[in-house]
């Protein structure tokens, strides 16, 4: 891991610099004021403030990319483009449902779809495939399940858990970003340690930049609030002391809603087994993230016929507030079907 020393004037300047230079997932190793020098003493009693940062090499080790290299990876919601087919499944009767397969719904869920599109229109599909495309479509939209709205001003912490290097610390950033900048709400986070400790100075660096106050150490709110945020470090799936104890941290909050933060550029194996690593800690929902690097959104309705779980939010780039949606299952569908 190569440490970058950065210098700025605040920590809106320091911030806007790793973002570009080293990415959101960044980890600030140390935070220290410069003297001011030369005539600027006259007017400035402090000087530029360095910043140090770093790249854990986790990030990149946890990460398994389906977009092939050289392709351009990131493509915005509001882009309808073509998802790339990294296979030729079986031909079904229904070819929308072969379509979606291609796409990155795997085989016994494709299974699973066709059974309740048949069950419900019969085993031959209309002739016309946009007939055919609606039929499907309409029948995977009454499969999703949306996640609870959230409730402001309850007095109960957000908390985000999840994998290392899964986004957890950008997805808190960009929610908390919109909500005291877009609905002008007060907010207030929690940056705890946990069996490792927690190293996103950049959180702490983007709470100074809006003016949100947080703290190292968990007690009881300083007063009423709309949002309470708490973030943790990642926990490895393999890890079950360290999974034990964090149930047991998370269980000490008052009531949190626990949000299961996945990267959505891993396979859709490993995602699985993170989903069912992180169960015991009964999440409410999921945050996908790092969907810039995932061009086969197709593959999360995987998630939404294999599992119990909801969507919350969808987060894409390194941007804060960049985008990061409510989860529908419109931004989950391709753009068009082909015969």
């Amino acid at each position: 891991m190569k440490l970058v020393p950065f210098i700025a004037q605040n920590a809106d300047a320091a911030l806007a610099q790793i973002h570009e230079q080293l990415g959101p997932n960044a980890v600030v190793v140390s935070v220290r004021r410069l003297p001011a020098y030369g005539i600027s003493r006259l007017w400035h009693h402090t000087g530029n403030i360095e910043v140090v940062a770093c790249v854990s090499d986790e990030d990149t080790r946890h990460k398994t990319h389906t977009v092939p290299p050289g392709e351009d990876a990131y493509v915005p919601f509001s882009e309808r483009v073509e998802p790339i087919a990294p296979t030729t499944p079986t031909p079904r009767p229904w070819r929308s449902i072969t379509w979606l397969e291609s796409l990155g719904l795997v085989p016994s869920l494709a299974d699973h779809l066709e059974q309740k599109v048949c069950a419900l229109h019969g085993n031959e599909p209309p002739p016309m495939p946009i007939a055919e495309w609606t039929a499907v479509r309409n029948v995977l939209a009454s499969l999703w399940r949306p996640a609870r709205q959230v409730m402001e001003g309850t007095g109960r912490p957000h908390v985000f858990v999840g994998p290392p290097g899964s986004g957890k610390t950008t997805a808190l950033c960009k929610w908390m970003t919109l909500a005291v900048l877009a609905e002008n709400q007060k907010v207030q986070v929690w940056r705890l340690d946990g069996e490792t400790a927690n190293t996103a100075e950049i959180l702490t660096l983007h709470c100074e930049m809006i003016g949100v106050p947080v703290d190292r150490f968990w007690h009881a709110p300083d007063g009423p609030a709309d949002l309470f945020f708490v973030d943790l470090p990642g926990v490895e799936t393999y890890n079950t002391n360290a999974l034990a104890n964090l149930r047991v941290q998370v269980g000490a909050l008052p009531q949190p809603h626990v949000h299961l933060v996945l990267n959505a550029a891993c396979e859709t194996s490993v995602l699985f087994e993170q989903i069912h690593a992180f169960a015991a800690l009964a999440p409410e929902d999921i945050i996908f993230t790092h969907l810039d690097e995932e061009r086969r959104r197709v593959k999360l309705w995987n998630f939404v016929l294999g599992t119990n779980c909801s969507f919350s939010f969808l987060n894409a780039g390194q941007k804060i507030p960049g985008e990061f949606h409510r989860a529908e299952s419109a931004l989950l569908f391709p753009c068009e079907i082909r015969p």
